[in-house]
């Protein structure tokens, strides 16, 4: 089976060097996860903050998701470093996964697409390593920043290609499942609650060719999560304060957390969890934040399908325990709530944050 087809012509392109030219695009920044380290240029970013041509983006400790101005997405891996341009951005160093129809370029060849879902990675040494998730991307090899006059190339959906740091390519293979289960379980997808645009596209393709494998995006997060919407009107029934969204910093590290709890519960047989790591987790955050988590509670695994967040309020509720971690701990602040669905399954856990200061719930 061919996985590689070459085009009879080449396309328009854009250089990276000429990335400023034209009409700057724009990218804003969606989600940061496992701390504050991601920054434009030299200063540190928030959520909500834009980039600009031709502006540098980069992680260090955290990963974050970019929304670029052509309707596309984009996840930065740890020490990613990325440069916005009018018709690509040029990846310098790390990884990134891109949803939508956004080019990517590397010094060495630029990835045309109109809308896809690819992993692109910078390898030590400038090779280069494209994972077409779904759909397809044309290669183009560049030198001196510069298309050259070579046919390009197509790289249909469910390949793995790697190219020499000339942009040759070295190497391709179909993605086997065991890929797939890689990438979905690692950093460009676990933990993050922002959707991606070509995720529908990614499930019908994983669905045809791995029928037991879904993207296991969280499908719901924060304090806007009909679960904690539901928590406090309870509390305001009864009396008691609304509780805040978490900081986006906390939030996200909270996610970075529940997410494989959330993973190990959908897993296995029960809705227990280890709690030597929920200590753990209390313990880091205690010592480095203002507020930590001093409670939780867990919506245990059900069909996807019979999602209804009201009878689970209602549920807890009925328990003395959750009723009174819901209601009945005056030094909670803060709610934040994550949901993972994965193979027709959903799960979800709400913790309880509090001053550190105040000690126990």
């Amino acid at each position: 089976m061919a996985f590689l087809l070459a085009a009879v012509s080449l396309s328009s392109l854009a250089s990276p060097a000429v990335l400023a030219a034209g009409q700057p695009a724009s990218a804003v920044v969606r989600e940061i996860l496992d701390g504050p380290e991601l920054y434009i240029e030299q200063r540190q970013a928030h959520v909500q903050e834009s980039a600009f041509v031709p502006e540098l983006v980069r992680t260090q400790q955290s990963r974050g998701q970019l929304a670029f101005s052509s309707g596309a997405v984009g996840r930065l891996n740890r020490f990613t470093q990325l440069r916005l341009g009018s018709s690509c951005f040029l990846l310098e160093s790390g990884q990134i996964l891109v949803s939508g129809r956004q080019n990517g370029c590397t010094r060495s060849a630029r990835l045309s697409t109109r809308g896809t879902n690819y992993v692109l990675t910078l390898l030590v040494g400038g090779e280069v390593e494209v994972a077409v998730l779904e759909g397809a991307l044309e290669l183009q090899r560049l030198v001196d920043d510069r298309p050259v006059g070579e046919g390009s190339i197509v790289v249909a959906g469910g390949t793995s290609v790697r190219l020499s740091s000339q942009g040759r390519v070295v190497g391709q293979r179909p993605l086997a499942a065991d890929d797939y289960l890689a990438i979905l379980q690692g950093p460009l997808f676990q933990g993050f609650s922002e959707p991606l645009p070509g995720r529908p596209a990614l499930d019908a393709f994983l669905q045809r060719r791995f029928p037991g494998i879904s993207t296991p995006t969280p499908v719901g997060r924060g304090s806007g999560e009909p679960l904690a919407l539901g928590i406090n009107r309870v509390r305001q029934r009864n009396g008691r304060p609304a509780l805040a969204p978490l900081p986006a910093p906390l939030a996200a590290q909270n996610a970075a957390y529940l997410v494989p709890v959330l993973q190990e519960i959908l897993d296995g047989s029960g809705c227990d969890h280890n709690r030597s790591r929920w200590e753990a987790f209390q313990t880091r955050m205690a010592s480095t934040e203002s507020l930590m988590p001093t409670s939780e509670v867990i919506a245990c695994p059900m069909p996807a399908s019979s999602w209804d967040p009201e009878a689970i309020v209602s549920r807890w509720l009925g328990s003395p325990l959750h009723s009174r971690i819901l209601i009945d701990r005056p030094r909670a602040r803060s709610i934040d709530c994550v949901r993972l669905v994965r193979s027709g399954r959903a799960a979800a856990i709400c913790t309880l944050w509090s001053p550190v200061a105040a000690g126990s719930p």
